[in-house]
């Protein structure tokens, strides 16, 4: 089982919002914690939210379980049009990639969650079945989250 561990998770959705408005939610630590429900306390460690460098740190709790300390760092952006971010937690580090375009309807989201190890250890390769299955799982419910909380966001303010 010799490679790299390479696997993406994405979800998509339209948003009733402008891609200005939705941006400022990615990006901005109060409105991270009054958009996504997961998110319990979101600070700026460094730089300026949306712009190349910002390191966020925030509170992220799933249902029942104790909270968890996630950092964002912004690697690319693009304002209003693509965010890609490095996600680091204690379920591990991955890419976080938004795709933000505005339609008639408002803004059409993508977001992909990407895992790349060019030289996996030995113990994620032999568990890279269950690691994928594992990513696939959990990136497919904390996307399904976050694009159905920003929906919720902006119905109400419809």
């Amino acid at each position: 089982m010799a490679g790299a561990l390479d696997m993406s998770v994405e979800r998509e959705g339209t948003i009733p919002a402008t891609a200005k408005d939705v941006w400022r939610c990615l990006t901005e630590p109060d409105l991270r914690v009054e958009v996504f429900s997961m998110v319990i306390q979101a600070v700026t460690e460094e730089g300026q939210p949306g712009e190349l460098g910002h390191v966020m740190q925030f509170s992220e709790r799933d249902a029942g379980a104790e909270p968890n300390v996630i950092r964002l760092t912004t690697l690319e952006a693009e304002p209003y049009t693509r965010l890609v971010q490095e996600r680091v937690g204690p379920d591990g580090e991955f890419t976080v990639t938004t795709f933000l375009e505005e339609t008639a309807e408002g803004t059409h989201v993508r977001r992909v969650f990407h895992v790349y190890k060019p030289q996996p250890t030995l113990a994620e390769r032999a568990m890279r079945s269950a690691i994928a299955t594992f990513f696939s799982l959990g990136g497919t419910v904390r996307l399904k989250a976050d694009i159905g909380d920003l929906a919720r966001h902006f119905a109400v303010r419809v």
